[in-house]
């Protein structure tokens, strides 16, 4: 892949969204419930400098979901050095996010504005 333009754009969101599905299902596992695009990439207002924000909703409570976060670091670096971007895993808990989602504000701009990679 040649990049002549470095800036973020909708093919390059894509790009990632396929790469990180394929890399954080092989590294979650069955753990993994759904994955969620959200902020500027999700809502479409995203610049050429935004960076690409991805929830993990789990099976795991907060600090199981702990041991994933190398993983995870490795993944959001090797996209970043492939696409020139960064890109911003939230690993958290599916029962967590389920009972919060209404009220808490962080969980609310997930539900609400986000785009459903799986699950």
């Amino acid at each position: 892949m040649v990049l002549d333009d470095l800036s973020l754009n909708s093919y390059t969101i894509d790009a990632v969204k396929k790469e990180a599905f394929h890399l954080v299902t092989e590294l979650l596992q069955n753990d993994l419930i759904e994955a969620i695009l959200y902020g500027s990439c999700a809502r479409g207002d995203y610049t050429e400098d935004s960076d690409i924000d991805i929830a993990l909703l789990t099976r795991c409570d907060r600090i199981e979901a702990k041991r994933y976060s190398e993983g995870l670091a490795e993944i959001a670096t090797k996209l970043a050095m492939k696409y020139f971007v960064v890109v911003n895993f939230a690993c958290l808990p599916f029962d967590d996010f389920t009972e919060k989602k209404t009220w808490y504000a962080f969980y609310r701009n997930i539900a609400s504005e986000g785009e459903l990679l799986y699950g």
